[in-house]
Formats: structure tokens, sequence, C-alpha cells
């Protein structure tokens, strides 16, 4: 090809007569690659491209012509990373969609339920009702809150329970605290009268499975790979946000503040692990968070940045 279009250096033409001269029938290779490359000039200069067929009409024809325009997979391409997202980690917003019950930062509602039934939700607390004639259920989807079922009996034979993603709680005649944390399978339950039965969802053959049955004065945290855990806390101690406090005790800093952000919008973090593992007590006020945050951090020997959005301990 490049002795046809003339690009041979002096050298490469010194070889390339050299190599015809050694054989004879060097040469008559030489002619037929030389009217090869005719013939194929010839066709590609008389090539003409076929019309492209006509695209069917139908749903399959405009989709097709749509994707293969460079936007439109890039934005198919984000939408299904979008909607991948809140089906995996719904916003609390989404979550909160189709709801009965929705509280936002530092509310506390109280509800009455049609059969007597009493809840107290805490600070950004989404709840559903789903009573049937067989059972009185109610789903805490996220927050936390203190439930006084009415008791079961003749004129109420159904029992009530409270379903979380991590675990179902059934009460015995009782008053108690419910908590999900932020990763939604993870808890705590807290016993204030009576006594309740708890028993773990699985999601999974490495979800532990455990029940038990809590007494007055009891808690305990639950997960799908802790299981069950005492809590040193007391369910008052847990419940104490009714009163418009959040009692803090030796938990770490990095606890604290995730609990405390429970009742404030914006972010707040924490950085160095160090400083995240420090033990801190306190009773931090619900209407005066951000105090108890800078309080917190004036414990722990810490500064603070204060941005809109966004609180940082450092």
């Amino acid at each position: 090809m490049k002795h046809r279009q003339g690009r041979l250096g002096p050298a490469e033409q010194a070889a390339y007569r050299r190599w015809l001269e050694a054989d004879p029938r060097h040469a008559a290779v030489a002619q037929r690659l030389d009217r090869a490359w005719q013939a194929s000039a010839a066709l590609r200069q008389g090539y003409v491209r076929p019309p492209r067929p006509a695209r069917a009409a139908g749903p399959q024809g405009w989709l097709q012509a749509i994707w293969q325009r460079p936007w439109a997979s890039g934005g198919v391409l984000s939408g299904f990373a979008m909607a991948c997202w809140l089906w995996l980690a719904p916003p609390f917003w989404v979550q909160g969609l189709g709801a009965d019950y929705q509280t936002g930062y530092g509310e506390v509602r109280h509800v009455t339920l049609g059969d007597g039934s009493q809840l107290v939700l805490g600070s950004r607390s989404i709840l559903s009702i789903a009573y049937d004639g067989q059972r009185r259920m109610v789903r805490l989807k996220h927050g936390e809150a203190v439930f006084s079922p009415s008791p079961v009996g003749e004129a109420e034979p159904r029992p009530f329970t409270v379903s979380t993603p991590g675990a179902t709680i059934t009460a015995r005649g009782t008053r108690y605290l419910v908590a999900v944390d932020k990763d939604d399978r993870s808890g705590w339950v807290g016993v204030l009268q009576h006594s309740v039965e708890i028993n773990l969802v699985s999601h999974g053959l490495d979800d532990a499975s455990a029940s038990a049955v809590l007494q007055q004065g009891d808690s305990l945290y639950f997960g799908p790979h802790a299981g069950l855990k005492p809590l040193e806390q007391s369910p008052e101690e847990l419940a104490s946000w009714q009163e418009g406090r959040v009692v803090l005790r030796q938990q770490t800093l990095a606890q604290a503040v995730e609990q405390l952000g429970r009742y404030r919008a914006g972010l707040t973090l924490v950085r160095g692990d160090a400083l995240r593992r420090l033990p801190v007590n306190a009773v931090a006020r619900v209407d005066h968070v951000d105090d108890s945050l800078r309080q917190l951090a004036k414990q722990a020997h810490a500064r603070v940045l204060e941005l809109p959005g966004l609180m940082l301990i450092y």
C-alpha cells in the first residue's frame, strides 16, 4: 500500500527493489497485489450507501430513536439511578407518603385511636394504622412513639402490636416506648408498665433470630446482627422527650449528636475518630437543641463551626 501510494522512503525503496530481484516470483506477487489495490479503489469510488430502511412505526421505533440521542440515554440512566436510591434509601418525605401520622422536627403529637388506644409521637416520626379483624397493628416506619393500648378483654379481644422494619412488639396490657434507629431495622424498646413481647424480623440468613418478654423497667436494643441487647438507660430516660428533654448517659459524642439530630433540621457532624468515641453525659432540652450541641462540644473541649444547614464539631 505504501509503495502504491508513493510513501516509501529511500531505504524502504532500496529494500523493495532487493526483494523484487531476489526471486522472479516476487514480481508476479507484486503485480497481483497492485491489481487488487486498483480493484478495491474502484469499488470504494463507486460505492453508494444504501438508504436506511424506514423505521417501524409504534413504540419500539420511537423509543429506539430517543435512546440513540446522547442526552436521552444519560437522562434515562440518571432516572434509573434516582429510582434505585429512592427504593433502597428513601428520604423522610418519601417514607411518609401514605402514612396516617407524621411529625416534624421537635414536634410531639398526641393521638387517640378509635379503640381508645393512645399514642405519643416524637420528633420526625412516621406511623400507619393497620387494624383488621384479627389484630390491631400499627407500623412505626421512622422515629419513636410511646404506646398506651386499650387492654385486651371481652370487648376488645384483638392483640395490639407495633411493627417496625426490624421487630414486632406485642403489648400485654401495657405502656411502652418503641424507637426506630437511623438504619430502620434497628431500634430500642422500653417498658413503662406491665410487659411486652418482642420478636426480631428476619430479612436474610445472616440476620439474628431472637425473641424475649420484657417486664416493667426493662429496656433493650434490637438489631439484625446484634440481636437483643439490654440498655443501661431506663425506659423513663428513653421516653424523656415527652417532657421536652433528652437524657444522654454514658454515650459517645457521636451517638449523642446523632440522637439530638432528630430534633433539628440540617446536618450535624463530628470530625475525628477520637472525638467521636469520647463519652459524654448531659440532659438536653429539645426546644434548644443547638445550645445543647454547643454545650456537648464544650464538654468535649471541641470547637464548633456553624454554616447554613450544617453544624460541624471538631
